[in-house]
């Protein structure tokens, strides 16, 4: 993903800030004496020095999905993971230098998400935007003087940039939806023995096709005299029914289709019809 990342940097300076491979390079191997002693042309240098999880950005929210086949998904959100370079600009005129790193800056600070036709290898087609910082004042690098003398080599000016990765635990937790949900209430007199109150759903199915949800459908439980609610993916659900078997009356445009029997609570409670 990493290396991915640096690729999609190249190509916004190359594409967005029109820098030409024959008149500059962009490297990013770490700027120490002896890789400035090599190069031999106006170069752009984009150096990975820190990897941080962004702690403001820490999701601990689960995304929670269903499928066609009743199966419920719960999975936990992306961690997101700031990924921090240093940007130099070696040329040997001081004025190339500068007016260099200028551009390389107005580059980046036009694009504080990264467009979809730079993005290289996985990050194409990635879920959440990549987000990127430059130059911000409290950004990690706050002691340049250390940084260079770890690499021998003299202070130069930079840009700090920040672009947030999107990082998948890939932790998910697979199980069937709950079809029916018992309530029990307990009338103030404590005298009363306690109601317990049914809650159920369920899916009206054409049988023999693989299209879910008859959205246009009433489901009539017809010893109750309850109709119920149906979303627009064709799920039913009876809010309040009493234990035991039922007919469900299957209808559509004012005429019924099917009548069902049913015993609540039950595992399943699909409805399929020939319509």
């Amino acid at each position: 993903m990493i290396s991915n990342l640096d690729d999609t940097i190249k190509n916004l300076l190359v594409n967005k800030g029109a820098f030409k491979a024959s008149q500059v390079d962009i490297k990013f191997e770490a700027p120490d004496r002896e890789w400035s002693a090599s190069i031999s042309k106006p170069t752009i240098n984009i150096y990975l020095y820190d990897i941080r999880e962004n702690h403001q950005l820490r999701g601990t929210d689960w995304t929670i999905t269903k499928d066609t086949n009743g199966n419920t998904t719960k999975k936990r959100n992306p961690n997101r993971i700031d990924v921090s370079y240093l940007i130099t600009v070696w040329s040997n005129d001081v004025g190339d230098e500068h007016r260099l790193l200028w551009k390389v800056m107005a580059t980046l600070f036009r694009y504080p998400e990264l467009p979809e036709d730079v993005l290289a290898g996985d990050l194409a087609g990635h879920t959440y935007p990549l987000r990127t910082t430059t130059a911000q004042p409290d950004g990690l690098f706050s002691n340049p003087s250390d940084f260079w003398s770890a690499l021998d080599n003299k202070i130069k000016a930079s840009i700090n940039y920040v672009v947030t990765l999107t990082l998948d635990s890939d932790i998910a937790f697979m199980a069937p939806m709950v079809r029916t949900r018992t309530l029990g209430v307990k009338p103030m007199n404590e005298d009363t023995d306690t109601e317990n109150l049914v809650q159920i759903s369920g899916v009206i199915l054409k049988a023999g096709k693989p299209e879910r949800g008859m959205h246009e459908a009433t489901v009539l439980a017809k010893e109750a005299g309850s109709i119920a609610e149906i979303n627009d993916e064709g799920t039913y659900t009876f809010p309040n029914i009493q234990a035991g078997k039922h007919t469900f009356r299957v209808m559509a445009a004012g005429k019924v289709i099917k009548d069902i029997t049913v015993t609540v609570p039950g595992g399943d409670y699909d409805l399929e019809i020939s319509k």
